[in-house]
């Protein structure tokens, strides 16, 4: 931050001491991110160089990045410059330089790439907090490249538990949806504090004039400033230097007055910035605005400077040193030479004019064709911005150009590549035969990207226009699971019933489609299209992959899970040894055991493909890979983890549209806070809209239920539940939800209901063979008829299938119906007491009472002692504020206030406001 050197830091005093009580948590904390906003020129930068020169001063490692529209257009540049910044000698040398070689993508890079740069990056960042807290300072975070973002994503979680300060600047009301999926992110599992700046008073301006003037200065020379600038020092710096150089202040004793009356004076902001270079010489005002359409450029780029401001070389060089004296231009390390503000920059860019902006955008993109034709190197990112500026509507050069970067770029940088496809597509004339081939990279690279909603607009497009062949099946492949997996299922069918008709279809779409007879309700059809789709030849690895992962997925909703885990191995097997499609096969394979209760093969396939995560990295199978996640702690009494992983899994799935997925996380969070009594929490999740697929849509139904029988509308949870169960009983988790039904009949005393209910279970689950399924249906059956074995038998799946809650829900069960299970409803009760299952810890508790056994202890899950941050947020609760104003007192976001709530909830065992507000009140 070089640009702020000697520029005077008035008035932030207490965002500073906001900034530093933030950076000061994460000893004890882990990553705190803060969050500085305000408009353009109101100090941002100069908040964060200060920030950065004081822990620097304390002896922290700071690694900081600027980055402006230039550096946006280069795939990982602001995770490379922070690294730079800390290259030297110093904590983690040797990790920051491997870093950064990492980074480099000169080489072409292979599989494993992301996974090992994220590993490397977090080493680094971990490094340097080994000795002392240290800093990654991110000015302009909203300029900040889409692939660092992503990567910054990844890497920030991993190193949740270091002693990290993220200090971050972004202007306001300029949207960033990566940097604020990166924020939400974040949030779910680190204090994010946000500190805006608002304009300076009259009297810090007036210090800012003086220290400009050199001289105290009268009132209604600071109140002109103050009122122009709108409290902005920047402006304030701009017009108090203009006001000098137009002779229009003067010294009257030891104080600066205007000379002229306010009403004459004819200075507006921008004109102020402007006046910045209005002293220069023709020459060097002419470099100067050469130099706006560069943003940043290189001393070996002089000739090119020269070129494009129409002088000759010597005259650029002597008026480049002038721009450098008159510190309009600084020196940024190794990066080359950039605008001393981008405030300047914007201000000289703008007033060349749109057509004489292309024109000299079009002079250096010539030039560096001309190098590139001539076999220099050239920067192939750079070369494809300022055609991206300057070429005209049909140039195929440009759109060629552009197109290849995208190619370089489509694995590395996903949401790069995408954007060089769209800016290529619209150079393209409607009719052009080039527009498919872009049209369906760029459908790639949004589905690399995990962006499935993004990537079907431009598939769709491509096959409107490819020819038969390999590129539109591929094409039509990735659009059909991207419609999958946003939930547009008929539309799919549709699609693929069309792509089938027109011709010879690959296995991979007839696997799809018979996925989407499951999931439109034709589920004999999909059997019978399963058996077929076996026998027919795969082209490639890649195709085997696909077509078993998704017989895995149809087999599961179907029940037959003994031929789901075949097809799960059978898909593991077509990748080959291939690590990407090994972590594909591994990733859909778990999350769709993990669904179904397959809790042991879910789990070895999960660590599997987290294994080749973290070697191969990328930005597939997230989705399915925090579902396997999610799912596996709920059903392993992981709820802690659970809960965190869905608060920090459900913004990213959201904001990408995977709403398959996310439907899935929010079921599951549903049914957790529903046994847990966070009824306020839960009553969130039971106002949203019902999940539109057919397995999603059951499981919510199941969770649904539970929270409206919690709340006392046991009729609204029955009707709920036979809704759910179709009449053949092939509905996902029919089981489940009939066993839930029998429980809930059984509860208001409907026994002759509970026995109807329990023999069509009997009847749809006569050939189940998961876990989680036979024991629904031996609990059922052991409540039913009172009969403590089939109850054993059912404690005995669950503890064979790794379910630890529905162990426990048996345990109880078997306790209600036999007095010796003593035992068993001590363990169940320590496992409700663990999870924070209390409605059922305290069932355990009266029944073991009435057998005369000793009750133990409840100690909750944690001692009911509140953090400081945690206090607070009760106490203000108490006092009845909502959460959007808790949130703005404390510098957090409402979702943050949300988690605390949640944690204070479960160490004070209450489950409202209400509840939590007399807990306090008798601690008082």
């Amino acid at each position: 931050m070089s640009s702020l050197v000697g520029r005077p830091f008035v008035g932030r005093e207490a965002e500073l001491a906001a900034v530093f009580d933030a950076v000061g948590r994460v000893p004890a904390a882990g990553v705190v991110a803060v969050v500085v906003s305000g408009e353009p020129g109101i100090g941002k930068s100069s908040l964060l160089a200060e920030v950065g020169r004081r822990l620097r001063d304390r002896g922290c490692a700071v690694a900081a990045a600027e980055s402006d529209d230039v550096s946006r257009r280069i795939p990982y540049a602001a995770v490379a410059a922070a690294l730079r910044s800390v290259a030297g000698a110093g904590p983690a040398s040797g990790e920051v330089r491997a870093a950064l070689e990492a980074l480099d993508l000169t080489a072409a890079p292979d599989a494993t790439w992301f996974g090992r740069s994220c590993e490397l990056v977090a080493r680094a960042l971990t490094g340097l907090t080994a000795e002392r807290p240290a800093a990654l300072v991110l000015d302009d975070v909203d300029q900040v490249d889409d692939d660092s973002l992503a990567l910054l994503a990844v890497v920030l979680r991993r190193v949740t538990a270091a002693p990290l300060a993220l200090v971050t600047a972004v202007r306001e009301h300029h949207r960033n949806p990566g940097v604020e999926e990166l924020l939400d992110r974040l949030e779910r599992h680190a204090d994010v504090v946000r500190v805006r700046l608002a304009p300076l008073s009259g009297g810090d301006v007036a210090q800012i004039v003086a220290t400009v003037l050199g001289t105290p200065v009268d009132d209604g020379l600071a109140h002109e400033v103050h009122q122009r600038a709108d409290g902005n020092p920047f402006f304030a710096v701009e017009i108090a230097r203009s006001l000098r150089e137009l002779d229009l202040v003067a010294v009257d004793g030891d104080r600066a007055r205007l000379t002229v009356s306010p009403s004459a004076i004819r200075l507006t902001r921008r004109e102020a910035v402007l006046r910045r270079v209005a002293p220069l010489d023709r020459d060097t005002r002419a470099v100067a605005r050469a130099v706006s359409i560069f943003r940043r450029v290189r001393l070996d780029q002089i000739g090119l400077l020269a070129r494009v401001s129409s002088l000759p070389e010597e005259t650029v060089v002597d008026a480049f040193d002038g721009l450098l004296r008159a510190h309009i231009v600084v020196r940024e390390e190794d990066r080359g030479y950039r605008f001393s503000h981008a405030l300047v920059g914007e201000a000289l860019y703008q007033e060349i004019g749109p057509a004489q902006r292309r024109h000299l955008h079009s002079l250096i993109s010539a030039r560096l064709l001309d190098d590139r034709a001539r076999g220099l190197a050239v920067d192939e990112m750079e070369l494809a911005w300022h055609l991206a500026e300057s070429a005209p509507p049909g140039d195929l050069r440009a759109v060629r150009v552009m197109a290849q970067a995208a190619a370089a770029n489509r694995t590395t940088a996903p949401e790069t590549a995408a954007a060089l496809c769209a800016r290529a597509l619209e150079l393209l004339p409607v009719a052009a035969p080039e527009r498919a081939g872009l049209l369906a990279s760029q459908c790639r690279a949004l589905a690399h990207a995990s962006r499935p909603g993004a990537a079907i607009g431009p598939g769709l497009a491509a096959l409107a226009a490819l020819p038969p062949g390999a590129d539109r099946s591929r094409c039509a492949v990735v659009v059909l699971s991207s419609m999958f997996l946003v939930g547009r299922f008929a539309e799919a069918l549709r699609l693929a019933d069309a792509e089938l008709a027109a011709g010879d279809a690959p296995a991979a779409m007839h696997a799809q489609r018979a996925l989407l007879l499951v999931f439109t309700g034709r589920h004999a059809e999909a059997l019978a299209a399963a058996e077929r789709i076996e026998a027919m030849p795969l082209t490639s690895a890649a195709e085997g992959v696909v077509v078993f992962d998704r017989l895995a997925v149809l087999t599961s909703m179907l029940f037959r899970h003994d031929k789901t885990v075949d097809y799960a191995n059978r898909s593991l097997a077509s990748a080959a040894g291939q690590p990407a499609l090994e972590l594909q096969a591994l990733a859909v394979s778990a999350s769709t055991g993990a669904l179904a209760g397959l809790v042991h093969d879910a789990s070895w396939r999960l660590r599997r493909a987290e294994e080749l995560r973290e070697r191969a990295g990328g930005h597939a199978f997230r989705g399915e890979l925090e579902m396997a996640r999610v799912a596996l702690d709920w059903f392993g009494g992981a709820w802690d983890a659970c809960l965190e992983r869905v608060g920090r899994a459900a913004a990213e799935l959201e904001s990408r549209q995977e709403l398959l997925m996310l439907d899935g996380l929010r079921a599951i969070e549903l049914e957790v806070r529903t046994w847990r009594g966070e009824l306020d929490v839960a009553a969130r999740l039971a106002a949203l809209a019902a999940p539109s697929s057919p397995n999603m849509s059951r499981l919510h139904a199941l969770a649904m239920a539970g929270y409206l029988a919690a709340r006392g509308d046991a009729e609204g949870a029955r009707t709920v539940l036979v809704r759910a169960v179709d009449d053949d009983g092939m509905s996902a988790y029919s089981c489940a939800l009939l066993g839930r039904l029998v429980e809930l009949d059984l509860a208001a005393g409907r026994v002759d209901e509970a026995r109807r209910v329990l023999g069509r279970l009997r009847v749809v689950a006569a050939d189940r063979v998961a876990p989680w399924s036979r024991t629904a249906v031996r609990r059922a059956i052991g409540l039913v008829e009172r009969d403590g074995a089939v109850l054993r038998e059912a404690v005995r799946e669950a503890e064979v299938g790794g379910l630890v809650f529905e162990r426990a829900r048996g345990q109880l069960a078997l306790g209600q119906v036999d007095g010796s299970a003593v035992e068993e409803l001590l363990e169940a009760y320590a496992v409700f007491q663990r999870v924070g299952a209390h409605g059922l810890r305290r069932q355990a508790g009266g029944r073991l009472k009435e057998l005369g056994a000793k009750v133990p202890r409840a100690r909750g899950r944690a001692p009911g002692v509140l953090t400081a941050a945690e206090e607070n947020v009760a106490r203000l609760v108490q006092q009845g504020m909502r959460n959007r104003d808790i949130a703005a007192a404390l510098h957090y976001s409402p979702r943050t206030i949300e988690v605390y709530l949640s944690r204070i909830y479960a160490k004070l065992r209450v489950s409202s406001r209400l509840e939590l507000a007399r807990v306090l009140d008798g601690r008082s």
